[in-house]
């Protein structure tokens, strides 16, 4: 079995160049990696990754902590993100948290144990006062003191969504999200914003006739019979922005039930604009999230900090992703 040393001698340089390579070292010359890589290669060398853990003090590993791993936008987001962490020779750990505090604690524990070496994580709960902000951490769709966070622009996809409603025609708007939180609660998460630019876009043009209501918050699962209650009681609306693509098929589904039709009676916007080729569902007028960009830009920033460097907060645009419903 070939080791690093064969591997050096083989491409011509030393030990310590092999080893910047294998840790995709940004100093290394494209040449001489190269040779590096043909050596590797033709001499099937497998790096002992166990035994470069243990020396670096490091596991490899990235945790994505996830209310939800199925929901649409998130696992297409951790696809993302897992393709980008391979291209640093990291690995991903998918954690989910089911939105329960403790949990959520739990996992973030990994880090002083050295379990994972950085952690991506999304959290609606009041667990700021608890999390160490010294650590590798990056909170997605949430501002955490300390704690570097990325994010869509959430605000200017509600008033895009407004905007877009207004412009197919609908004359009654009605919102329908799981997050009340900033005026039901103290915590407030980025998604919030997507109600708000909804409604602020509304008032500031002057159109009054809309309902903004939402499902408990924290709950995963989204509960059909309690949306089926509020569909029932808003059936004169002809435009609906839901806070989630995710929601948005569950609202489609419910509409049809009740003998309405998307988007001839009810157009309808979502928010992710996520893209799933496998499944064969209505595609959704939607806010687009650049999704690949930001898993990118967030697998980036976390490599940065692993290297002891600063790293920045970031807002990502959003767009409109034509779809069928609006």
């Amino acid at each position: 079995m070939a080791t690093i040393k064969d591997v050096a001698k083989y491409a011509g340089v030393g030990i310590a160049t092999v080893s910047r390579v294998l840790n995709n070292h940004p100093s290394v010359h494209p040449a001489t990696k190269d040779k590096v890589l043909q050596a590797i290669a033709a001499l099937d060398y497998i790096p002992n990754q166990i035994a470069r853990n243990m020396t670096s003090q490091r596991s490899g590993i990235i945790a994505f902590v996830v209310p939800i791993s199925y929901h649409l936008f998130f696992s297409e987001m951790i696809f993302h993100v897992e393709q980008a962490l391979a291209r640093h020779n990291l690995r991903l750990m998918v954690c989910n948290s089911g939105s329960n505090a403790q949990q959520e604690l739990d996992l973030l524990g990994m880090l002083a144990k050295n379990q994972v070496d950085g952690i991506i994580f999304l959290t609606s709960n009041d667990i700021e006062h608890l999390i160490d902000p010294s650590k590798p951490l990056i909170s997605f769709d949430r501002r955490l003191e300390g704690v570097p966070y990325v994010s869509s622009d959430n605000y200017a996809g509600g008033q895009l969504a407004a905007k877009t409603l207004l412009a197919s025609g609908a004359k009654k708007l009605l919102f329908i999200g799981d997050d009340a939180q900033g005026e039901l609660s103290s915590i407030t998460t980025e998604v919030s914003k997507r109600r708000q630019g909804f409604k602020d876009y509304l008032d500031r043009v002057g159109f009054h006739d809309y309902s903004l209501i939402e499902y408990p918050q924290g709950d995963m699962f989204i509960p059909k019979a309690f949306i089926q209650t509020m569909i029932e009681s808003h059936l004169d609306v002809d435009g609906i922005f839901t806070i989630s693509d995710e929601l948005a098929h569950f609202v489609i589904k419910v509409l049809h039930e009740n003998g309405k039709d998307v988007p001839q009676d009810i157009k309808l916007v979502g928010y992710d604009g996520t893209e799933n080729p496998f499944v064969d569902i209505t595609p959704i007028t939607s806010i687009r999230q650049p999704v690949e960009d930001m898993a990118n830009y967030i697998v980036d920033q976390m490599v940065q900090r692993l290297n002891g460097l600063p790293i920045q907060n970031r807002v990502f645009p959003i767009s409109l992703r034509p779809g069928k419903t609006c």
